[in-house]
């Protein structure tokens, strides 16, 4: 939004009279702009950033055409930036590795589905990896997090990461028989987890979520290390 409003002052000051103080200032700043392409002023970090846009040539012209069409394409621009910056900065990221197989930005029906609060947090803490599975706590310890391969969970001897949590520990069997279906448990991978957290069925992720909340309690009362 402040770039948006950044390139909607701009527009404003290409209409605005010359005699005008903020005419005269801009044009100032433009001047120096052209003269002194490495000093960085107000005009120079408008034109970069029209140019990461796509609209350096707007710039060139100082003319917009169709404002309303203008500014409304400068929006459209600038979502499907910080999206694409928003997905390579989760792709990137060494936490949150789960998340990366369900990241989608837009709003998540689960939010609406899940209309109990603490089963609506925990979800969305295991979804985005704010929780205390091994797979992320191991990263804490100090003085040096413990290797990746090494966060086993204490009850099954293998990596406890969300996966591990949700369809295979041992620990939360009965729990798992009561709340996620038969198609999830049996000859359980990845690709069915991933499922699993994209269902758009409200009964699927209520049972989900209460499942989880139910889990980590269980996982408190039996696991010494937390």
């Amino acid at each position: 939004m402040r770039h948006y409003n950044i390139i909607k002052y701009w527009v404003k000051l290409l209409h605005t009279n010359e005699n005008k103080f903020n005419k005269k200032i801009y044009l100032t700043l433009k001047s120096d702009s052209e003269k002194y392409p490495n000093k960085v002023n107000w005009c120079t970090l408008l034109i970069q950033l029209l140019g990461n846009l796509g609209f350096y040539e707007v710039w060139l012209f100082q003319e917009v055409g169709h404002v309303k069409l203008f500014l409304k394409n400068v929006k459209v621009r600038l979502n499907d930036l910080f999206i694409q910056g928003w997905n390579g900065r989760i792709q990137e990221s060494s936490r949150a590795s789960f998340y990366k197989h369900i990241a989608n930005f837009s709003f998540q029906p689960y939010l609406n589905t899940c209309n109990i609060t603490k089963f609506r947090y925990i979800l969305t803490r295991l979804r985005v990896s704010s929780h205390r599975l091994y797979i992320e706590s191991g990263r804490w310890a100090r003085p040096n997090p413990i290797p990746v391969s090494d966060r086993k969970c204490n009850i099954c001897n293998v990596l406890e990461d969300e996966y591990h949590f949700v369809l295979e520990c041992s620990l939360f069997n009965d729990l798992r028989n009561m709340y996620i279906q038969r198609y999830y448990r049996v000859r359980p991978s990845m690709y069915k987890l991933i499922e699993l957290f994209k269902s758009d069925n409200p009964a699927t992720m209520r049972n989900l979520s209460t499942f989880i909340y139910k889990a980590f309690e269980y996982r408190l009362l039996n696991n010494n290390r937390y």
